[in-house]
């Protein structure tokens, strides 16, 4: 990552006063948010390349986990501090026709709600897990979307770029952003249920119920915020 970063930072760095979406007041906070949360996932890359490439299988790999990716450290937290982050300015830059200067405000509110959200999530994963007596199931479920939450930080980010300062029309960028972060949750929810069928000792139609209450009625009262 770390590598090929300035390769298409650049670029986009001298269309910057061209682009459709971002004019060049705003291009300025949003620019250097871009470029901040680039630098720490290289810097992330550098001086931690056997996690970060763990890291980068892990859609193809089986769902055990060592104990560097259960514990929250510089590694995780950076990761999933910068992917709150990254999805609150892509839900940003799907939904504006033009972003404005003082548009990084609802940036921020998004992700504060992101942060909530995730937060109010992992607490009723816990408590289900309590309740029904099945708390390494529930809790290896959770582990599982937070790994997702760290990976979805890298392939953001060249997203993020794309959608700031990419040539061609705005609403297909837009539509082709919105679309890209749908599967990702997907595949998130589909990992996430895997692991919470394998691990757990209830039925799986009744996990495969708490699930959706998990999921489901969570999801809908975010986008209930951010609408």
């Amino acid at each position: 990552m770390f590598k090929y970063g300035w390769g298409f930072i650049l670029p986009y760095f001298w269309q910057m006063q061209e682009s459709p979406l971002i004019p060049q007041l705003a291009s300025t906070w949003l620019f250097w948010l871009l470029v901040g949360g680039t630098l720490c996932i290289g810097l992330l890359r550098y001086q931690y390349a056997h996690r970060f490439t763990r890291l980068l299988r892990l859609p193809f790999r089986n769902y055990n986990f060592d104990s560097s990716e259960l514990r929250m450290d510089l590694f995780n937290g950076s990761l999933e501090f910068w992917s709150i982050a990254a999805m609150a300015l892509a839900i940003t830059l799907v939904s504006k026709s033009e972003l404005q200067f003082s548009d990084w405000t609802l940036t921020v509110r998004y992700a504060l709600i992101i942060g909530v959200f995730l937060t109010f999530q992992g607490l009723l994963y816990q408590l289900a897990g309590y309740i029904f007596q099945d708390q390494e199931a529930y809790s290896s479920a959770w582990h599982e979307k937070s790994m997702f939450l760290r990976w979805a930080a890298i392939w953001i980010t060249p997203l993020l770029w794309w959608l700031s300062f990419g040539i061609g029309p705005r609403e297909l960028l837009a539509i082709a952003g919105g679309i890209f972060l749908i599967l990702l949750y997907l595949w998130a929810l589909g990992r996430t249920a895997l692991v919470l069928l394998r691990k757990s000792s209830l039925r799986p139609y009744h996990n495969l119920l708490y699930l959706c209450a998990l999921e489901i009625s969570p999801v809908l009262i975010f986008i209930f915020l951010v609408s």
